[in-house]
């Protein structure tokens, strides 16, 4: 397979899954303000949360002054400054889709360019302030339409390199998501002086999409035992351990030669990093040690990612020369 099909493929799924995850967590905290009637004060810890999960807090407040609901709105998701907005990340996924159009499902092409075209630029249209629940609509359709694009790519592709390229972006974006959104939630909770198990988890659990799993499982809602969910539960499909399972099997699938130099680099990486992972007692944690241990794991995850795309030559469009 030619290195710039396997470059947009495995960028196409990254950004999908950040398009997917970053719709969700903006549908939780619009649906909280409309529960709040609209207020902008309510919750605004976590519209920086949510700021710093999705974009770059630095970058904004370098564009803007304050924190401040719309403006913040406008930023995630339209804003041509931030590189991850969603119509910005939307357009990307159009592009890849675009080059890996004989790579991939003719069905999967048409509904991400229908999607990019219609509906996205039906939203763009609209005079600003857009009205929350129109925005809530469009978030809807983008997991809706994303999900579809998730079931087509399981249902109907061949399982041979185009696939195992997809999947590593996919498992590789959504780990990392997840330990972002862990190490932004454990630094709110520093201010604090209440220890990780007296803590409420419910809104890391609500933007992990983890509720209804981890109910099902767990009594007690606090940050230490979602934080625990999240990273070391090996059934539920958004933990950090089912997405490095995930991973190793895609790269067997495509090296295959299990002796081969890049297999080699990239299995024991991959199996030293579920190591450390598993290898956390998060019982014996405070806040301070969790956020050095997250952090850490973090920086563990975009290493894997960046020593995967210098092996397969797969760099992110934006650093691309």
């Amino acid at each position: 397979m030619l290195s710039r099909v396997a470059d947009a493929l495995y960028w196409m799924a990254r950004y999908s899954e950040r398009t997917q995850t970053n719709a969700h967590i903006l549908q939780v905290q619009l649906l909280n303000m409309l529960e709040q009637s609209g207020k902008e004060h309510e919750y605004l810890d976590h519209w920086e949360a949510i700021l710093t999960i999705c974009a770059s807090k630095q970058e904004y407040l370098a564009n803007y002054q304050t924190i401040r609901v719309n403006p913040l709105i406008d930023y995630l998701l339209f804003s041509e400054k931030n590189s991850n907005a969603l119509q910005a990340t939307l357009r990307s996924i159009r592009e890849n889709a675009r080059v890996t159009r004989d790579s991939m499902p003719a069905e999967l092409w048409e509904m991400q360019n229908a999607f990019y075209v219609t509906k996205q630029q039906t939203i763009l249209a609209r005079e600003r302030p857009i009205p929350l629940i129109e925005l809530q609509a469009f978030l809807q359709d983008i997991r809706k339409t994303f999900l579809t694009v998730t079931g087509l790519i399981e249902g109907t592709m061949d399982r041979d390199l185009p696939f195992y390229f997809i999947q590593i972006g996919k498992w590789l974006e959504r780990a990392e998501k997840t330990l972002r959104m862990i190490v932004t939630i454990l630094a709110q909770h520093k201010a604090t002086a209440l220890p990780l198990v007296e803590s409420d988890g419910t809104f890391l659990l609500d933007i992990a999409v983890a509720r209804e799993s981890f109910l099902r499982k767990h009594r007690q809602i606090n940050v230490l035992a979602v934080m625990r969910y999240l990273v070391q539960d090996e059934h539920f499909p958004r933990s950090v351990m089912f997405c490095l399972q995930k991973i190793e099997e895609a790269i067997t699938a495509i090296e295959q030669d299990a002796s081969s130099e890049r297999f080699l680099t990239l299995h024991v990486t991959i199996k030293r990093f579920a190591a450390t992972m598993n290898s956390i007692h998060f019982e014996q944690l405070d806040v301070h040690e969790a956020i050095i241990i997250m952090e850490e794991r973090l920086g563990q995850c975009i290493a894997f990612g960046d020593a995967f795309s210098t092996i397969y030559h797969l760099y992110e469009p934006s650093l691309q020369s």
